[in-house]
């Protein structure tokens, strides 16, 4: 089905407000497309545009309130929320500021404490110029940091969510797979790309929002732009990162094709990567930490080669994002938990400008881990 069922909606608003009142928070008051999604089941492509917040409020004593453009109202109607607070969008003047305001208001007149999205991956959908005028509007409150808060409930997935996230790496996989049938080095980054979404969505994925395609001698020097109209040639790693989605949920993981005969010392990062990945994934049982993954993982690379990690982590969360809380590096002590899912993404830069990255997705289960990608072949898959 798409979406859930009304009672998981339900079941996150009461594990919200069981961290509320941990915290002492009267209300979270929520603006960003994801943690409105979380909570009411909402998608809608009008995120896309800046113009019109829109805000949920999640209260001790309410079901969840909406204030939004007046054109979600019809909308937003067709989920679980029913209390819907709207203004006329777009109003320069007035974006639901005063709509916003009295909804606090109603809620709780004075010395009322509001989480907002304010902290670590986190974001308020908001003007700074009204987020501003709504304190000074409210100054019998208080306006605190609540994205722990958030990322504590989100991080630890229901079995709906995974099934999505295992549906969706699934899909990628197989696409993975048949790849080396249907590309060749006549073809650019762009056309292969073009391809593999393609495939994706013959499969049964909903969209890629990021797909890397990227190529090089014996590796690459980055993996986060678009692909170009380069033609990957003999001695070449090509790389694939896609993150698609399934009902909103993603996958994010990647697969590297060699090219003709690849130099000695590409081979060997390639597969020092692979042992990499594989101690990461043992390392990923519930009670160790992030950083203990991430140690795993580098003792094996300063084992082998000198190291040099240039995407600056080696793994993250994955769910309604393409990357959430937490990450795999050493200084986050994130202790991991049953149902998390992860990325677990080793990356070597065994020569000045030249790197490899391999990426597993996994699910954190009661004794240890789940991976959910089909395995990347211990030595590099090669085209020609």
């Amino acid at each position: 089905m798409i979406g859930f069922k009304v009672e998981e909606y339900k079941k996150r608003v009461l594990n919200a407000h069981k961290l509320m009142e941990q915290k002492n928070l009267d209300i979270l008051l929520l603006t960003s497309p994801q943690n409105f999604r979380y909570f009411t089941g909402l998608n809608s492509y009008f995120w896309e545009s800046p113009t019109r917040p829109w805000f949920l409020l999640i209260s001790l004593k309410n079901d969840p309130i909406a204030v939004i453009p007046s054109i979600g109202k019809t909308s937003l109607n067709n989920t679980w929320v029913k209390n819907i607070k709207t203004w006329d969008s777009p109003n320069p003047d007035d974006e639901g500021i005063t709509v916003l305001k009295d909804t606090i208001s109603s809620i709780k007149e004075n010395n009322c404490v509001v989480g907002c999205e304010m902290g670590k991956e986190s974001y308020l959908r908001i003007t700074i110029k009204d987020y501003e005028k709504l304190k000074k509007n409210l100054s019998q409150h208080n306006f605190v940091d609540a994205s722990d808060l958030i990322w504590k409930l989100r991080m630890i997935k229901s079995d709906e969510e995974i099934e999505k996230i295992r549906k969706i790496t699934s899909i990628a996989s197989k696409a993975f797979d048949e790849l080396p049938n249907y590309i060749d080095n006549n073809q650019s980054e762009i056309e292969i790309a073009k391809k593999m979404k393609k495939k994706l969505l013959e499969l049964g994925a909903d969209y890629t929002l990021y797909m890397s395609c990227t190529s090089g001698s014996g590796g690459y020097n980055q993996i986060i732009c678009e692909p170009t109209d380069r033609k990957p040639s003999k001695g070449d790693i090509l790389v694939i990162d896609t993150g698609s989605t399934l009902d909103g949920y993603f996958c994010d993981f990647d697969r590297n094709y060699g090219f003709g005969n690849l130099a000695k010392s590409a081979t060997a990062a390639y597969e020092i990567l692979w042992e990499a990945t594989e101690m990461g994934m043992k390392k990923a049982l519930p009670g160790n930490t992030c950083a203990d993954i991430s140690n795993a993982m580098l003792k094996i690379l300063e084992k082998n080669s000198p190291v040099k990690n240039s995407v600056g982590r080696m793994g993250h969360g994955i769910g309604l994002q393409v990357t959430e809380p937490p990450s795999i590096m050493p200084n986050d002590n994130t202790v991991l938990e049953e149902n998390m899912v992860l990325a677990i993404e080793p990356s070597l830069e065994y020569v000045p400008g030249t790197m490899i990255v391999q990426e597993e997705n996994i699910l954190i289960t009661k004794n240890g881990f789940d991976r959910l990608t089909s395995r990347t072949p211990k030595s590099i898959p090669i085209i020609i």
